[in-house]
């Protein structure tokens, strides 16, 4: 069940609403003026931790999902901030420490939590490979702006 007060909230329909996506490994806070309205919200922590992905805030993001390492959900978070820093490394050292039930929804629709792993990790890979070339930017940062904004709204959901 959707949460539609929390969706209505102008900071979060900003960050939904952001055109053109974010970017692979940006190289510093979208909207400033933004953190301080996240870091007000009540919602629950992992709600908070993606809509700071959203505005490319690491640091935001990053302190508040290591406060719960071992959840599956802030895990995720973990995996995608690393990934966005970028340190691809520690992205992939994330994606094989957690497993939950909307991985395959997001990343292999149809297919298993296995295959959505998969999918993370060949990810990584691709985005690694298109911050050296150059080719297929705006491509993957579609991609992953989709990613980010599933998971942002399986987690408002949940709220």
């Amino acid at each position: 069940m959707a949460n539609p007060e929390l969706l209505s909230l102008p900071v979060v329909q900003t960050l939904f609403a952001r055109s053109p996506p974010a970017p692979l490994s940006p190289k510093g806070i979208w909207r400033q003026d933004l953190t301080a309205q996240i870091n007000q919200l009540t919602a629950n922590l992992n709600v908070r931790a993606v809509l700071h992905l959203l505005n490319d805030d690491f640091n935001g993001c990053h302190e508040l999902v290591q406060t719960q390492e071992g959840n599956p959900y802030s895990d995720h978070l973990h995996s995608i901030a690393h990934r966005r820093e970028p340190d691809y490394w520690n992205s992939k050292y994330w994606i094989a420490r957690f497993s939950h039930e909307h991985l395959a929804e997001i990343y292999s629709p149809g297919g298993t939590v296995t295959q959505a792993k998969q999918e993370m990790t060949k990810f990584v890979d691709a985005v690694q490979s298109v911050e050296a070339s150059g080719n297929g930017v705006a491509d993957h940062e579609k991609r992953q702006w989709e990613e980010m904004t599933k998971l942002a709204r399986i987690l408002i959901d949940s709220e």
